[in-house]
This record gives structure tokens, C-alpha cells and sequence, in this order.
């Protein structure tokens, strides 16, 4: 269900974590145009103040709170929350995340886990309170929360193991939400690999898809309400194909992702 329908405010507003670069970066400046108000969070307060002054150029009467924080903080993101839902909030995009990148030791994986998991929870469970106390729209919903989760979710990478189980949980914690509540529609989005900062150490064989590509198809699926969005088409049939083998050949066909480099 598309959630464009709006007739109870004449404000539009995008909350984004993870703005500062990358994924989150290039989808702020795609909403841009529509926006009325932004709320942008990051961990680097010159690149959030950079895509601010990109958003401005984009459209001048934006305005845009930029919060510098952790969201491995559970305090920052409720405090967070308090602040984006000051005036109604239309869509809460939860993209912060870590990968591995050079660094393969206990405290990256245990900064993984706290950021993409620990993370992405403390911004949902909050926001969902706030998100409740919100009317509904003519679509019938209260707002949107998009979830971005990878295709890394569907295959057991060995070059990627708490990456992997980090978006496993973000897939099916935007699985859950969907069939256990219909107040907040939750887009859950998982791509391929994004030619981004995160996936600099990567061996350059690996295909990947442009930032600007990515970011138009995610804006789609965004604006029309999808529940979950695979992609690319490729990717997404061979994730599948994947879990139809016995655990013998699984484990042969993902040791030549060792070769690809780390996420």
C-alpha cells in the first residue's frame, strides 16, 4: 500500500540514521525534494553537517535537525526519538551499521552486534511508542519504519559471520512487526552489495551495484509500502536456491566468498 495519501498535515518528515554517508547519505538527498523536515543521525558531525548543506542546495526551506550520537546508546536513541516525533513523523529510515572491513578481532564483532542489532532495536522500540500515539493517515497507517538489512541475511557468509547474523535479525525482527501489528507500515530492504564506504575492502571482482541505482530502487519500494525488498533479482534467486541445498554443499559453495574479502 502506497503511503503518498496525505490529507491530515502539510509537512512531510524523514527521520534517518546513518546519514552521514553511504546508504543513508544518498537517500536523504533522494527525499530531498518532498521533505519538509529531516532529522539526521550519524556518528561523524562534519559529514551530517556536510549532507545537510547538500540537502539545502537540493531545497531551501528543508528544515533539518542534525543529532550526532551512538545507536549503540540506549539513552541517545531514546532521547533520539523523543526529539524526531515533536512534529508528526512520516518515515523513520534505521540504516546505521557496521561491517568488519580490515579490522577482524573480538571488539568488532561485539561493536557489530551492538550497532546492528542493539542498535536498530532501540530506535524501533521506541519509535513504535511514539509512532502509536500518532492518527492514522487515509492509507490507514501511522507511519512507515524502513529496515535495512542485506542479502547477507540469506546466506551464511564465512567472510561475514556476525554481519550475516546481525541482518538476519534485522530481517526477521521487520518480518515480525508486519504480522504482529498494522499501525506502522515496516519495510524491510535487503540488497546486494552497494558500491559504498562499507564495502571498500572488498576484493573489486565482487559485482556491485552502483550507489545511485540502489538508492532509486530502495526509494520506490519505500514510497509504495513493500513489506520486504530483495534485490537485485539474481542476488535474491540464488539466496533462495542457496537454502534448498543439504548442509555439505552449502558449506563447499560459501568458502568462495573467502575470496571476495570481509564484511
Amino acid at each position: 500500500m502506497s503511503i503518498n495519501n496525505r490529507s491530515q498535515s502539510s509537512t512531510f518528515s524523514v527521520a534517518i540514521t546513518g546519514a552521514s554517508s553511504g546508504i543513508g547519505r544518498a537517500l536523504a538527498l533522494r527525499f530531498a525534494k518532498e521533505t519538509t523536515h529531516f532529522y539526521l543521525a550519524g556518528r561523524n558531525q562534519m559529514r551530517l553537517e556536510q549532507c545537510r548543506a547538500e540537502i539545502l542546495t537540493i531545497n531551501p526551506c528543508a528544515i533539518i535537525v542534525v543529532s550526532c550520537f551512538d545507536v549503540g546508546d540506549k539513552d541517545a536513541c531514546q532521547k533520539w526519538c523523543d526529539e524526531i516525533f515533536s512534529v508528526r513523523l512520516d518515515i523513520l529510515i534505521i540504516n546505521a551499521g557496521v561491517a568488519l572491513g580490515e579490522e577482524v578481532d573480538v571488539d568488532k564483532h561485539l561493536e557489530i552486534c551492538y550497532t546492528n542489532v542493539l542498535g536498530v532495536a532501540h530506535i524501533v522500540f521506541y519509535a513504535l511508542e511514539h509512532f502509536s500515539k500518532q492518527t492514522r493517515l487515509e492509507n490507514g497507517r501511522k507511519g512507515q519504519i524502513v529496515l535495512m538489512s542485506s542479502i547477507a541475511s540469506l546466506l551464511a557468509m564465512p567472510n561475514a559471520t556476525s554481519y550475516s547474523a546481525s541482518k538476519v535479525f534485522v530481517r526477521y525482527l521487520g518480518e515480525s512487526l508486519n504480522v504482529s501489528q498494522d499501525e506502522v507500515c515496516i519495510t524491510t530492504i535487503c540488497p546486494g552489495v552497494i558500491r559504498t564506504p562499507l564495502t571498500q575492502y572488498l576484493n573489486p571482482i565482487v559485482p556491485q551495484i552502483p550507489c545511485e541505482v540502489a538508492t532509486e530502487k530502495m526509494y520506490r519500494a519505500i514510497k509504495k509500502g513493500k513489506k520486504c525488498y530483495i534485490f537485485p533479482l539474481w542476488l535474491r534467486c540464488g539466496a533462495r536456491f542457496y537454502h534448498l541445498l543439504p548442509f555439505f554443499l552449502k558449506t563447499s559453495l560459501v568458502k568462495v566468498f573467502n575470496y571476495f574479502g570481509r564484511l
